[in-house]
């Protein structure tokens, strides 16, 4: 069992606390997010909501229950044990777990009506960006404020390395936040420490629990889709030798199933390709200076996966050149031969492959 205890907030010397004990097995410890100062006005201890979704893995791969002794949403209360724990159980052949709480919730908290998206400067993040500022999307549905986490995309602990490579990509997320004239909510957190679990396959009810501990501020909030929601039908399961436990294949439904009275979550982006999101950001001039893909450093290594990936379908669009000054296209260029034909010879080992090679196809290049 799983007992979360009353949300509390506590002030540091610059930085402000949201944080909750909780208690597994008779053992006590404190998961916390902390923000700057000037943004503890919107962190929510009026419902234990974020600390609910960001132990959620944790009591599922251990079998654990888990009590809510706080208020919570009602809202997320009935959609996390009537759909989501039955789904997330199913697929990854976990007990069946339950969510007691005593204190629904269904009235919402005054809210600042915000719009937000995270900023981490990557393709996913400048198409959510960029498909949210031209006409069609109504004025409440226009981002108005820019996040990033420290959840486990910096990695899984909180030694230096962590911290420092969560500071140093924040400040390009900051400056291109700032040329584009909205506020940046940084948002630390010992998430990490406390599940232990990969961060690919978390991620998504890791980042909503931050999303949840500001529930004051945001009414709607943008995920990045990495996926082009048709890749979660059973036919492109087969076709690409996907896994359905990864969490992308189910975001657009369990985004859903974590809103809550005050806040609804949506996954961006979904009904576009990795080719269609690539061609919409090359087109974005803020890009050319702040797009960050990089898996191996905080600046474009040109040599990791995604940098790979990224480089050759913009030289397919005709873009590569834009990028020049933020990557490292020697080592490119090293590579460059030996990945197309990786993709030329396995185009259906993996999604990102099948349409560059599509588009290599429809272009006509590289074509032996």
């Amino acid at each position: 069992m799983i007992i979360i205890y009353e949300p509390e907030i506590k002030k540091n010397d610059k930085e402000v606390r949201l944080q909750a004990v909780f208690e597994v097995d008779g053992q006590k410890d404190v998961l916390w997010f902390e923000v700057e100062e000037k943004y503890s006005v919107y962190l929510t201890n009026e419902r234990a909501d974020a600390f609910l979704v960001g132990l959620l893995w944790y009591a599922l791969k251990n079998g654990h229950d888990i009590k809510v002794l706080s208020p919570m949403s009602e809202r997320l209360y009935y959609t996390v044990n009537k759909y989501l724990i039955p789904l997330i159980a199913e697929i990854h052949g976990y007990k069946m777990i339950k969510v007691m709480c005593n204190q629904l919730a269904a009235k919402p908290i005054s809210n600042a009506g915000a719009v937000g998206t995270g900023l981490s400067c990557g393709i996913d993040s400048f198409s959510t960006i960029c498909d949210h500022m031209g006409g069609g999307v109504p004025e409440k549905y226009k981002i108005t404020h820019f996040t990033f986490f420290n959840v486990g995309s910096n990695g899984d602990s909180a030694d230096k390395r962590t911290l420092t490579l969560f500071k140093e990509r924040a400040k390009i997320a900051k400056a291109c936040a700032d040329e584009l004239g909205k506020e940046l909510i940084m948002v630390n957190s010992n998430l990490s420490e406390i599940l232990h679990m990969d961060f690919e396959q978390t991620h998504t009810l890791r980042s909503m629990s931050a999303v949840l501990a500001l529930q004051k501020l945001f009414k709607v909030y943008y995920y990045s889709s990495s996926v082009h929601i048709k890749y979660s039908s059973s036919v492109y399961i087969k076709n690409f030798g996907l896994s359905r436990k990864h969490p992308d294949d189910y975001d657009i439904f369990s985004l859903s199933m974590l809103s809550t009275e005050n806040t609804s979550l949506f996954s961006s982006c979904a009904n576009y390709t990795r080719v269609d999101k690539i061609r919409m950001v090359a087109k974005f001039e803020p890009s050319y200076k702040y797009l960050n893909v990089c898996v191996k450093d905080k600046f474009n290594c040109g040599k990791c996966s995604k940098c790979l990936r990224t480089l050759l379908t913009l030289e397919i669009i005709g873009a590569l050149d834009k990028y020049a000054s933020i990557f490292n296209l020697n080592a490119y260029y090293k590579k460059r031969s030996n990945y197309i034909t990786k993709v030329l010879d396995s185009p259906d080992n993996d999604i990102y492959m099948r349409e560059i090679y599509n588009e290599m196809v429809r272009t006509n290049l590289f074509k032996s």
